[in-house]
């Protein structure tokens, strides 16, 4: 059975035809399916129904490609594109992927998806002029973390903010979480509410916070000043 409606299938393949530029490059971390249960690998009961929306949103665009990694046998796959955890979709042009969703894209977190693609594909991100120039100064590694809900409706907004973050200075990574199924992660950084964003484990935002606010966090922690070269 179809995970995309096929009405959703024909206004998502319009949009792609009209705005997608550059091809983008969807590579899924998965693990292939076993009857047999294999010690210190737990069991990946989304990583099916993963693969097939993936398999499903690629169909509709020739500029769009899907390669897929088992995490277990590829590791060096695995190691280069810093995936650490399973679903893991790594999105990227001809550039470093920078961009993961971990977990699968669904409910409010599925547009955020699929405008992640579009805005790689278009080359430019969605944020105002004065914070595009800010994050070109960015010269440390900055490693943000957004834990979302798909029922969450203010989690779209802190996803798209931080991969939109991470489109502008390839220091930035972002790797939006789905919370719920990753429960170990969430219990590491005590997620109670959604959305969450944690950044270089040092700085906790808790909701869907303006452009200013976020940027402010980012430029503190990922901005070396004359000074500090020095010491």
């Amino acid at each position: 059975m179809p995970i995309i409606a096929e009405n959703d299938k024909k206004d998502l393949k319009r949009r792609f035809q009209k705005d997608l530029k550059k091809g983008v490059v969807i590579r899924l971390f998965t693990q292939t399916a076993s009857i047999l249960t294999i010690p210190g690998r737990p069991a990946c009961p989304l990583c099916p129904q993963t693969q097939q929306l993936m398999d499903e949103v690629v169909a509709l665009s020739p500029k769009l490609k899907l390669e897929v990694f088992d995490i277990h046998n590829q590791v060096a796959e695995a190691r280069k594109y810093g995936v650490e955890r399973i679903p893991g979709i790594v999105l990227g042009t001809n550039g470093e992927p920078n961009i993961k969703f971990y977990g699968i894209p669904s409910g409010y977190e599925f547009a955020t998806f699929v405008d992640a693609i579009v805005d790689l594909s278009k080359g430019v991100s969605r944020l105002g002029v004065e914070m595009r120039k800010a994050l070109r100064k960015v010269n440390l590694p900055v490693h943000l973390q957004v834990f979302i809900t798909p029922t969450c409706p203010h989690c779209p907004r802190a996803a798209a903010l931080a991969y939109a973050a991470a489109m502008e200075n390839p220091l930035v990574k972002a790797d939006v979480i789905e919370a719920q199924e990753f429960p170990a992660l969430s219990q590491r950084y005590s997620i109670r509410t959604v959305p969450l964003t944690v950044i270089n484990n040092a700085v906790t935002i808790i909701g869907a916070v303006s452009e200013n606010e976020m940027l402010s966090h980012i430029v503190r922690l990922g901005v070396k000043q004359p000074d500090e070269e020095k010491k």
